[in-house]
């Protein structure tokens, strides 16, 4: 590692110290290479870093003393936070002062000066001009706590940013936009962009997008995450979704769904994807409760994956107080694509009641036939020989869990609430639970586990489709025992 100072050990006893018998010094070496281990382990591409393991340990390891201090230095350095145009400057002359770090960038987030407020963010022009071509293994941009007000930034220096030639993230989050070409602009400025990130984004621009209006590689982009934004983004991404292949889309329902409208701002960004989406994720935020009655003509205008003919697994996220429970099984009633294989819901915890949420999802989910309905749908023809095994998921999460393992941090009291969840489902599932498709989670980072071997699955069966011949079983890999490992 390259460091003018000199590294001397992380574990030792005074040079001089008579007093007592010495304690045995880990060679530097050793040390190094344990914190070389841990960084290894930190997954950068997480879009929420705080908790995140490998990075908390990595940043315990820098305030133990100075040597590890300038061992975990270049680490802590992959993802870099730029607030002002100051932070811009004291980057540039540290990149000029440490060549080496150049390498090591492979996140830049730039945001307003204070977090959780939407400030100006002129430094992105600065950054983008002053740093073209200084961080090769740069992949991510995230914008964040922003406004991006006219003229603050010049569109000139937003075509600097096409230098950075291995940026292919982008992610806005709570940003305000002055109109949608300032979104435009950002996106056709980075040629390899695969992955757009709109979560919390606001535009004064009120007229919509048209179709010429579109990125100039937006043919490129195959990954949307759409969530509660304003109305000239969204039209910008039903244009992009129509006009490009969108494999995964991630996406947001919210405010007043009325059931006699003749189509909704939902439903036509889901449509525009609908001849190429593998995988989409719902995230469905509580609005005024739909009438039982209402509730299935709700779906068909607002959530329809009638047309998806390519999807393989869908995720819906529902929060307290879970209202719309109600509405899985009329979402997955509609379903019919061949390739079907996973399903998942996450209901969210408020992260303060995690008792009170679990005990009124108890007496819900026991009380009403949902769970019942699903077994029952999921015995029709087109799903009996699709589903991967443990692939309908039902797990509980809350916004301070992502990088919880196991039951770890559950106490007595909520593992017993959650095992209670997990007996219910298994006993009002009981045709699901004896094929083996069934599974529960008690965090987030089970149900990503539970996510990462189901696009193994996937994986496997896309080959082994490849390969059979014409006539066989187009899922080997779905359902009990032959859907495992061995």
């Amino acid at each position: 590692m390259d460091r003018a100072e000199s590294i001397t050990t992380a574990v030792s006893t005074s040079e001089g110290s008579s007093h007592g018998p010495s304690i045995p010094r880990l060679p530097v070496e050793v040390c190094e290479r344990i914190i070389d281990h841990v960084a290894a382990g930190w997954d950068t591409g997480y879009v929420v870093a705080k908790g995140e393991p490998h990075l908390t340990t990595l940043t315990s390891c820098a305030l133990v003393c100075q040597d590890w201090y300038y061992l975990t230095w270049y680490h802590l350095r992959q993802r870099i936070h730029l607030r002002d145009r100051t932070d811009v400057l004291s980057l540039s002359k540290m990149l000029r002062a440490k060549p080496r770090l150049r390498e090591v960038i492979e996140q830049v987030v730039i945001s307003g000066g204070s977090p959780g407020e939407r400030q100006p963010i002129r430094h992105l022009g600065t950054f983008a001009a002053m740093l073209a071509g200084k961080a090769p293994r740069l992949s991510r941009i995230t914008i964040e706590d922003a406004e991006w007000t006219i003229g603050s930034v010049r569109m000139d220096d937003i075509g600097f940013l096409g230098v950075f030639s291995a940026i292919d993230v982008l992610c806005l989050y709570k940003v305000t936009l002055s109109s949608a070409a300032q979104l435009r602009h950002l996106v056709s400025a980075l040629p390899r962009l695969s992955e757009l990130w709109c979560v919390n984004v606001d535009c004064s621009q009120k007229q919509h997008v048209s179709p010429a209006s579109l990125p100039l590689n937006y043919a490129n982009l195959e990954y949307l995450d759409v969530r509660w934004v304003a109305p000239a983004v969204e039209d910008l991404f039903v244009q992009i979704s129509r006009a490009s292949r969108v494999r995964n889309l991630i996406f947001g329902v919210d405010g007043e769904l009325d059931p006699s409208s003749a189509a909704s701002r939902s439903q036509t960004l889901l449509d525009a994807s609908s001849t190429s989406a593998e995988t989409v994720e719902l995230n469905i935020y509580p609005s005024s409760p739909v009438r039982d009655d209402a509730i299935d003509a709700t779906v068909e205008r607002h959530c329809n994956l009638s047309h998806h003919d390519h999807l393989w697994r869908l995720e819906i996220y529902l929060w307290h107080p879970f209202a719309e429970w109600l509405w899985i099984p009329h979402i997955l009633s509609r379903i019919v694509s061949k390739h079907f294989q996973a399903m998942a819901v996450m209901l969210r915890l408020r992260t303060d009641h995690n008792a009170e949420d679990l005990d009124g999802l108890l007496t819900t989910v026991e009380q009403d036939d949902v769970l019942a309905r699903l077994d029952s749908i999921l015995q029709e023809k087109h799903f009996s020989g699709t589903i991967a095994s443990r692939g309908v998921c039902i797990g509980i999460g809350h916004n301070g869990d992502y990088w919880t393992s196991g039951n770890t941090g559950m106490g007595p009291a909520l593992r017993e609430r959650y095992d209670r969840l997990d007996e219910l489902v298994r006993r009002k599932m009981p045709h699901s639970h004896g094929r083996g498709i069934l599974s529960t989670v008690p965090n987030f980072q089970e149900f990503y586990s539970w996510r990462e071997d189901m696009d193994d699955i996937h994986r496997q069966s896309m080959q082994a489709e490849q390969k059979k011949p014409a006539g066989e079983d187009a899922h080997p890999l779905a359902e009990g025992p032959q859907g495992s490992a061995d």
